[in-house]
């Protein structure tokens, strides 16, 4: 059929359904784009068929947690393309991580699909096409960064395709939602991305979704099965699972990485390439089929002519953390010692007789408080001639118009014998320079939190006569999470402790890409995290008590924290760190 005809017709199926149907996208997609590599050439799902359910989706909003190397990128962009050529007046945006990665992207990855395709390039009215804005007809295409560029986030739109969301801004991917208010049917989202924590980006809301397999049927018993790597990747002489597997591993001749299989879950034999490769024993199976969200989790054996068992493992070399291959390679979300409180760690290490609160509980103590509505205390004592410390104490105050908190934390200062004593300083200044001022020289300081550099570097400011240390987030969380993933952290035996666990497992350390496409990292909570601050600065209050011992004279006393409390500042290469390593 000739395209524009085909077109015509989309389109009258589209008016006459009353509604945005979504099920012949995939249809549309090879009768009116090319293959990427060649323009001669249509569009055809070999070898990537798991893409077709992906495409017709119905549902308003799905996420698609992927691996890398399955093509969905391409499949995204003929998404929304066919969106706006099939439904006239709408207005759909784009987005990726950075302004600079969406200029670049909508160079090459749009405008070839765009220039390859006769439908969609007699769409585009002359001198009407830049990397950020493009039309179509009466429809538009906004391609955006989630950092670095902002400005359509004030445009109404019909669909929002959000693509490697979990190194996006996650604050500007919510703003963006929110263009969709207006939208026919609340509009149509298409999430896409590599994940890498749980909870997290992607990873949020799955387990709400209809969390689709890409099943085969398994040619030696017949039953459909859903492949798990970490359970079903076997290496012939590793004796270990796949998720033990590290890249030392590699150089080790007695494992024939080469001859790796996937053993069928039900009958253990091998699902070889050949099965993996048959669409016929292909088809995608929804665990939770009623769900609002449309899921489908994507790995990297669904599309297995890309991506060979071997190679994949073999991938493992390629990457700094083992985090980013089992994320990139495997398309699944994980939690470490490099970026997460190891909850194992901290269940062994609850160890430590909880002393309660009165007049002469302890002496030689330090603690820390992470202020809001509910202040949250945590009060430690270092053990003796070592590095590790006993949280013996652990609260909930709550502020009153009496000025409960303060008078709380002091009384608990005085009878824990607390020595340094470090407080979140926003967003409550009053209660931070009312603790100052009341107490000795030395013995509190407000912190704040600044962004960190690019390589990550140390940024421990400590500005003695004010009484103030401006600490680097990620570093400072870096050195908290080690050590508590060390056992160099033992916890109180209590009832507060499974918040305090539930806390320390809720900050998670995570990838993103800034205004100039650069990698860097930062701790985000993926629930209440209160605790985790806490104990975070009374690290910081341990590293107070060396660094202040080794610099003469003591400071004046203070008086006043400057108005500059919460200002932004970039991190000095110069500060040193402070907190105990």
């Amino acid at each position: 059929m000739i395209p524009l005809a085909s077109t015509f017709l989309d389109r009258v199926r589209a008016g006459a359904a009353g509604t945005r149907d979504m099920s012949r996208m995939s249809a549309w997609i090879v009768d009116h784009t090319r293959h990427p590599k060649d323009k001669l050439t249509p569009w055809s799902f070999a070898n990537h068929e798991m893409q077709i359910d992906i495409a017709n989706d119905q549902h308003h909003h799905t996420k698609v947690r992927k691996c890398s190397q399955v093509g969905l990128s391409e499949l995204s962009v003929r998404l929304s393309l066919g969106m706006l050529s099939i439904f006239s007046g709408s207005t759909a945006i784009y987005t990726l991580p950075t302004a600079k990665f969406a200029s670049k992207f909508a160079k090459s990855r749009i405008n070839p699909v765009v220039e390859a395709s006769r439908t969609l390039s007699d769409l585009v009215p002359p001198g009407a096409d830049s990397a950020e804005l493009k039309q179509f007809g009466s429809s538009f295409l906004y391609v955006v960064g989630t950092s670095g560029q902002s400005s359509p986030i004030s445009i109404p739109a019909d669909m929002l395709v959000r693509d490697e969301v979990d190194f996006s801004n996650q604050a500007l991917l919510s703003m963006f939602f929110s263009r969709l208010g207006h939208a026919e049917e609340g509009g149509w989202i298409r999430d896409f991305s590599t994940p890498t924590v749980d909870k997290y980006g992607i990873s949020a809301d799955f387990d709400s979704t209809t969390k689709g397999r890409y099943v085969v049927k398994c040619y030696h018993c017949s039953d459909r099965v859903a492949l798990d790597p970490f359970r079903d990747v076997i290496i012939p002489g590793y004796d270990g699972k796949l998720v033990e597997f590290e890249k030392e591993d590699l150089d080790n001749p007695g494992y024939d990485i080469a001859n790796a299989a996937l053993l069928c879950p039900t009958c253990r034999n091998e699902v070889t390439q050949a099965n993996l490769m048959d669409a016929s024993t292909r088809e995608w199976v929804h665990a939770n089929p009623d769900a609002e969200m449309g899921g489908y989790q994507v790995m990297p054996f669904d599309v297995p002519f890309v991506n060979p068992l071997a190679k994949t493992i073999k991938a493992i070399d390629q990457y700094e953390r083992k985090a980013d291959w089992v994320n990139f390679e495997w398309g699944k979300p994980y939690q470490d010692a490099d970026n997460s409180f190891l909850a194992s760690v901290i269940k062994a290490n609850t160890v430590v007789q909880f002393i309660p609160a009165g007049p002469f509980a302890a002496q030689g103590c330090v603690a820390g408080l992470d202020i809001g509505k509910t202040s949250w205390i945590v009060i430690g004592k270092r053990l003796s001639g070592g590095k590790a410390v006993d949280i013996i104490y652990a609260e909930q105050i709550r502020q009153d118009d009496d000025d409960h908190l303060f008078k709380r934390t002091m009384e608990l200062m005085k009878w824990f014998g607390v020595v340094r004593l470090v407080v979140d300083a926003g967003p409550d200044f009053s209660t931070v320079l009312k603790l100052i001022g009341k107490s000795l020289v030395d013995q509190v300081y407000g912190c704040y939190y600044v962004r960190t550099g690019k390589k990550n570097l140390s940024a421990i400011d400590v500005k003695m006569e004010e009484q103030v240390v401006v600490v680097g987030k990620v570093d400072s969380f870096n050195i908290t999470s080690k050590a508590v993933n060390t056992g160099l952290v033992r916890f109180p035996r209590c009832q507060e402790m499974a918040t305090i666990q539930s806390h320390c497992e809720n900050m998670r350390r995570v990838s993103s890409k800034d205004s100039q496409g650069e990698m860097k990292t930062a701790w985000v909570n993926v629930g209440p995290d209160h605790y985790a601050n806490a104990l975070n600065y009374l690290m910081i209050a341990l590293g107070l008590c060396e660094y202040l011992n080794l610099h003469a004279p003591a400071p004046a006393p203070a008086t006043v924290i400057k108005a500059r409390f919460g200002a932004e500042q970039e991190e000095d290469p110069s500060h040193t760190s402070i907190i105990p390593r």
